[in-house]
């Protein structure tokens, strides 16, 4: 998705082993999204740029069968106490 909404969470980073690559990949996943729903993980996961503002992650998501080259922009967002 092009100039996707973005989302607020925790960011996971972790191997796993995925059944149709019959190999371990490095994964990163959304652990708690609280305005949309779910997000597809991120397979075979890199970083790409890192920054004290933000860092970039590359890879691929695989939705419904068919993989799609992905990169994730993540930087920190500071969230309200009153909420």
């Amino acid at each position: 998705m092009t100039n996707h909404k973005p989302q607020i969470s925790d960011l996971r980073i972790e191997e796993c082993l995925d059944d149709k690559l019959h190999r371990y990949v490095r994964t990163a996943h959304l652990f708690y999204v609280i305005y949309s729903g779910k997000v597809p993980r991120l397979l075979d996961v890199r970083l790409m740029a890192m920054s004290p503002q933000a860092f970039t992650l590359r890879g691929f998501e695989r939705v419904a069968g068919v993989e799609y080259v992905q990169s994730w922009l993540v930087a920190n967002c500071a969230r309200s106490e009153s909420s």
